[in-house]
């Protein structure tokens, strides 16, 4: 017995891949002009939003692995954008923060990001916003168990 495929079920990993990098490269061109990538965009957002990351932290809430965060903050760290601070009862570990020359270039990032956003969500039916972030949020947290 052969079934009929659903296709929006069926094409759910494309769709949501599909999502995922044309969001990501409409990001990068409205940032090309700052100065940061995408990636460095996310680790600032985190930093602003999370004070105390260390490295293992930081890895974790942008779903990379040691090496990727590593290079993403000798990178923002060169530029000036973010400082660590070793922790006095551990020499081996420190926290990173945003400097204020980062937090500057994360403020105008953001205002890009949040424009990118409001043009995604103004696309979508009236009074699904929240829906959406609902469903994204369930799908994110099943999937990182």
């Amino acid at each position: 017995m052969t079934t009929v495929p659903n296709s929006s079920r069926d094409r759910l990993p494309v769709l949501l891949r599909g999502a995922w990098f044309g969001m990501n490269r409409a990001l990068r061109i409205r940032l090309k002009h700052s100065g940061i990538t995408t990636a460095q965009y996310t680790v600032l957002r985190c930093l602003n939003e999370n004070k105390g990351l260390n490295q293992v932290k930081l890895a974790r809430l942008i779903s990379t692995n040691a090496n990727n965060s590593s290079s993403l903050i000798k990178r923002l760290n060169k530029q000036g954008l973010i400082r660590k601070k070793t922790i006095l009862n551990d020499r081996r570990n420190s926290i990173i923060e945003m400097t204020p020359k980062g937090e500057s270039l994360f403020r105008n990032a953001e205002k890009l990001a949040t424009s990118l956003q409001t043009d995604i969500l103004n696309l979508l039916p009236p009074n699904s916003e929240e829906q959406l972030f609902y469903l994204l949020s369930k799908c994110s947290e099943n999937l990182n168990e």
